[in-house]
């Protein structure tokens, strides 16, 4: 028996108890709708070039229909102009905290980019999401031990692009994280992924592992992770990718806002590469991900009331790398300013 019927059997049970599971959770088949719109402008002190933008405007849908039974669609109709389907999933329920999901999503890895835009505490996600967000179409298993803040979930998922369904795949992508809630508002995550970009024959699996720790105490947010990519055959040297941040917020009392906080963050890669094209006679893979280092400051202006959220945020960016990556990317210092809406 080859690994996916294994796997397939392996799901079947779960399935069909969960048919047969009374729930008595309130519940209805009636969708929810939920929307997030970025509007950025940004200028650039090293160029004295600006651009208006629009990274994300994401409408979602999702409910139930059956207790045990739900689903979640989310298209992003602006992703900086693109039209992007990001998740399509049906999940099932067979005990009160073991979920298993069945379509496109999100792989299991990271914390950083596991946040959904509006979330972020910058204006732009932090770099360790360069190595870490990634969705594709598989199946996938989330539990939460009883009695416990131990969450775990894992999956497997094609190795193609997400946007072709039809292709068949020689290998897989893997993805499991999980993290602990303790007390004094500490949460530790750890989590590890294996891919083949694209399913390129020519490309190389690239395995990463990651670790975060986030700390929140009243007004004060400190969060920090590490992912360490390593290349099968060592085609590449291994690289790194590191995000420390700090978010002190104040409570206004105001109509406008309800929250002002002050930023900071120092993140970084080194020299990576994406696990797709090669140097040459050599069979080296080419660096396409230069190494950089970044340090941002900011102010956030938070308003909230229930599920609504809205942030205005101001950051300014500093960024240091190589001579051969300022010739392309010579925003070495930019000014950004924006809205974020969650509804």
């Amino acid at each position: 028996m080859n690994l996916r019927c294994f796997i397939a059997l392996a799901f079947l049970p779960a399935v069909i108890s969960a048919f047969a599971q009374e729930n008595a959770d309130s519940w209805s088949y009636k969708p929810v709708f939920n929307g997030e719109v970025l509007a950025y402008y940004r200028y650039s002190a090293a160029t004295g070039d600006s651009r208006f933008q629009v990274p994300n405007a994401r409408l979602s849908a999702g409910g139930y229909v059956f207790p045990f039974l739900d689903y979640f669609v989310q298209v992003d109709f602006c992703e900086n102009g693109k039209i992007k389907l990001l998740d399509t999933y049906a999940r099932v329920r067979p005990l009160k905290n073991l979920y298993i999901y069945a379509g496109q999503m999100r792989v299991p890895f990271s914390v950083e980019s596991s946040r959904q835009p509006y979330m972020y505490h910058f204006a732009d996600v932090g770099l360790t999401a360069q190595f870490g967000n990634l969705r594709s179409v598989g199946v996938k298993v989330g539990y939460t031990i009883p009695g416990t803040a131990l969450y775990a979930e894992g999956g497997l998922f094609n190795a193609t692009d997400k946007s072709d369904h039809t292709q068949w795949n020689t290998c897989l992508t893997y993805g499991i994280k999980a993290n602990y809630t303790l007390k004094f508002g500490l949460k530790p995550e750890i989590a590890f992924m294996s891919s083949v970009p694209d399913l390129s024959y020519f490309g190389v699996r690239v395995n990463q592992y990651n670790a975060s720790l986030s700390w929140k105490y009243k007004g004060l947010f400190v969060e920090g992770e590490y992912v360490y990519r390593t290349y099968a055959h060592e085609y590449h040297k291994a690289s790194h990718a590191y995000s420390v941040f700090a978010d002190y917020a104040f409570v206004v009392r105001s109509r406008m806002i309800d929250a002002f906080s002050i930023q900071a963050r120092y993140d970084g890669i080194t020299d990576a590469s994406d696990g797709s094209v090669y140097m040459g006679g050599n069979s080296l893979l080419i660096t396409n991900m230069p190494a950089r280092q970044r340090i941002t400051v900011g102010v956030k202006f938070l308003r909230t009331l229930g599920p609504l959220n809205a942030s205005f945020k101001i950051n300014y960016e500093r960024y240091t790398y190589s001579d051969a990556m300022r010739e392309t990317e010579p925003d070495d210092n930019q000014l950004i300013a924006g809205i974020a809406l969650h509804f």
